[in-house]
């Protein structure tokens, strides 16, 4: 069987796509959302961070590097809600997966503490809902999005956009951008 090989030139053009999305990052609301971050920590608040497929990879990446940013005396009390896959298959089963991260937040989040989606739709049930649910407790909500921001860009007090509506190429972008505010928090909290 003959798998065709990509040619040169869509490799080039999937490059292209990162570097022109990654040229779109707002460098404002990076900033905004890496102060939120380190407001946090100040205050001693958790941040909840939250995605689904390879975005709930980008997420426990990112709690590990939030932690790594913030390792010291007092360190970000950080935790992904896509990890712990026996807690998410019971809730799934029992309250729907619509419900999976909102039931979470009842349980754990308190006035004042972050809420972090990361989504190349921006529209997924659970993520909304997770949004509602943190909103409704005094918790900030954060999204860093794809697809031009779905429904969540209008829903979350700080975001993030890449407008491509290419996986790979927005799960690229939100790897870097996570990477980009862990080194933006860990600056502030070692200052």
């Amino acid at each position: 069987m003959n798998v065709p090989i990509e040619t040169p030139s869509a490799t080039a053009t999937f490059l292209a796509e990162v570097r022109a999305s990654l040229e779109e990052v707002d460098a404002a609301s990076v900033e905004h959302i890496a102060e939120l971050l380190a407001e946090a920590w100040r205050r001693g608040a958790r941040v909840f961070v939250m995605g689904n497929g390879g975005s709930a990879a980008t997420a426990s990446h990112f709690v590990c590097d939030l932690h790594g940013a913030t390792r010291g005396e007092r360190t970000l009390g950080v935790l992904c809600l896509s990890d712990s896959v026996p807690l998410l298959t019971a809730l799934a089963n029992d309250r729907g997966y619509e419900n999976v991260f909102a039931e979470q937040l009842v349980a754990h989040a308190r006035p004042g503490d972050v809420a972090i989606v990361l989504s190349a739709s921006g529209s997924s049930e659970n993520v909304v809902r997770a949004v509602h649910t943190a909103a409704a407790r005094g918790v900030h909500t954060v999204a860093i999005l794809g697809f031009g921001g779905g429904k969540l860009a209008e829903l979350v007090e700080a975001r993030v956009v890449v407008r491509s509506t290419d996986f790979g190429v927005v799960e690229s972008v939100h790897a870097t951008v996570t990477h980009l505010l862990a080194a933006r928090v860990r600056a502030r909290v070692h200052a």
